[in-house]
């Protein structure tokens, strides 16, 4: 199956996310509505998301796609670094409030809320369906 969702890698700051950060990975949907789908810190982002990104590939389902949303090219994957931060702890406690932030107003579409943890692969494609069959 080829993948036909768009990829946006870091087309606004590649050269900030060279190093340690906090990221987000986002999910626009036809309609560009733009929902979270995972959050995660790093001390080389551009590692860390090309990891997650070949995950993607092997899987679309690790951010929750289908056979169906995987085809659809109005669909757009977003890679975005948030915010550099060199030290560790200090990028975990930004990682961990950035997810506390998020959640007062929607779900992260990926995790389970407690830290980084990811939900399990249906409940992550249930969540993905749900928001890309929004306001159709």
């Amino acid at each position: 199956m080829k993948i036909q969702t768009k990829i946006d890698f870091f087309s606004s700051n590649f050269i900030e996310a060279i190093g340690a950060g906090v990221y987000k990975v986002s999910v626009i949907n036809a309609n560009g509505d733009i929902a979270p789908l995972y959050i995660g810190e790093s001390v080389f982002v551009l590692v860390r998301c090309a990891t997650h990104l070949f995950e993607f590939k092997k899987n679309p389902a690790y951010f929750g796609f289908n056979e169906k949303s995987i085809v659809n090219p109005k669909i757009t994957l977003k890679f975005e670094l948030y915010r550099q931060i060199d030290e560790q702890q200090k990028r975990k406690q930004c990682e961990k409030e950035l997810i506390k932030e998020i959640l007062k107003t929607k779900q992260i579409i990926c995790q389970n809320g407690i830290s980084d943890r990811m939900k399990g692969i249906n409940e992550k494609i249930k969540a993905l369906e749900n928001f890309l069959s929004q306001n159709k």
